[in-house]
């Protein structure tokens, strides 16, 4: 597990400047910038060369969703079930934020988390979604999600029955990590 450590943004392009990829530890450092036009601010991350180094993890559907469940069930809720439908959504928005080598909640073409799932057939009441990019694993993006709070409420709301799962690499090998918690109507 990659773990995180805050550090000024002076130290952070000092360490830069200087080579060090802040120590080159197997650890990744990871500090937030303002942002004008985002209240939940900016991380940056940064990785050793280590952890660059290693092949992304190829998407497991079933051992994701006993990851989700292990984190749910340990915080005291239900387990969750894995929905085609949600993975086809998920696995949509990970293409989608390959092809552009972006992350976010909108799809190039401004379609919603619910949208999404709606078009993939799943008539939605309840639609949240994680995103990650860059990360190794399904189990990395998931620990960058458990430190996050609002990634981390997703995670645990009560009020969701299934998931679905994606990945998708970019043409330069970046993952794009979906996660779709849902619930129908």
């Amino acid at each position: 597990m990659r773990q995180l450590r805050s550090v000024s943004l002076g130290a952070a392009i000092a360490a830069i400047v200087a080579g060090t990829a802040l120590g080159a530890r197997p650890a990744s450092a990871a500090f937030s910038l303002p942002c004008l036009w985002n209240p939940f601010g900016c991380s940056v991350t940064f990785v050793s060369p280590e952890y660059a180094a290693r092949p992304v993890q190829k998407l497991d559907p079933q051992k994701a969703l006993d990851l989700v469940n292990a984190f749910r069930t340990a915080n005291g809720l239900k387990a969750l079930t894995l929905d085609d439908r949600l993975c086809h959504a998920a696995a949509a928005q990970s293409k989608d934020q390959a092809v552009h080598s972006a992350i976010g909640h909108y799809g190039s073409d401004g379609s919603t988390p619910m949208q999404r799932a709606e078009r993939a057939g799943y008539h939605a009441k309840i639609a949240s979604e994680n995103v990650a990019s860059g990360e190794k694993s399904f189990g990395d993006a998931l620990n960058i999600w458990k430190d996050s709070s609002g990634h981390r409420a997703n995670l645990l709301r009560p009020n969701v029955d299934a998931i679905g799962v994606g990945m998708a690499k970019n043409s330069s090998g970046r993952p794009y990590w979906t996660l779709v918690l849902g619930a129908e109507q």
